[in-house]
């Protein structure tokens, strides 16, 4: 077990996490077609069960076995991969949607783009850095975006939404970067 797997899986087991879908998710998720999807960092399993049972077959890969005991069982169409991210390559043209919620591996930026089956779509969105004193982000600007990276980064796809902006259901100056990308033919 390797030091990210210890830290999440003690996460998990002593607080509790968000078991509704990223609303970027629910929002852009029925644009992608239906087939394979990619859950970077699933965690609990929150948007791999959404997108399950809204008919895509999906791999929610994460560190965490704690976090993905959740599901364990839960329909043929979800399949739970213990995995360090860091360790891991992105088939190419294999997915149809990819989706990345609040984890960044900027090695993995070439790995999503590839992965993407023609007409596929990536939804990401993760912390972005902020000035204001009091934000609630992570403190290492490894785990953070720079303004408009996440653009930059994903530019070769069609983008058919960007934002940069604090997360209106929170009050604590929490910024996030949001993107929805499709693969052109």
């Amino acid at each position: 077990m390797n030091q990210d797997q210890r830290r999440w899986n003690e996460r998990y087991r002593n607080k509790r996490f968000s078991t509704e879908p990223a609303e970027i998710v629910t929002r852009f998720a029925g644009m992608a077609p239906k087939g394979r999807a990619l859950d970077l960092a699933a965690g609990n399993g929150r948007n791999s069960r959404f997108l399950s049972e809204a008919g895509f077959v999906v791999d929610a890969l994460d560190v965490s076995d704690i976090g993905l005991r959740t599901l364990a069982g839960a329909g043929p169409n979800l399949n739970p991969v213990c995995i360090d991210l860091d360790r891991f390559d992105i088939p190419a043209r294999r997915y149809s949607l990819i989706v990345n919620i609040r984890f960044l591996s900027r090695r993995m930026f070439p790995y999503i783009q590839e992965g993407l089956a023609p007409g596929g779509i990536l939804i990401f969105q993760s912390y972005l850095e902020t000035d204001h004193p009091d934000a609630a982000a992570p403190s290492c600007r490894d785990y953070l975006l720079r303004k408009n990276e996440l653009l930059h980064a994903f530019l070769p796809l069609w983008i058919i939404f960007y934002s940069e902006a604090e997360d209106p259901n929170r009050n604590d100056h929490y910024q996030q970067a949001s993107l929805v990308a499709v693969k052109t033919p």
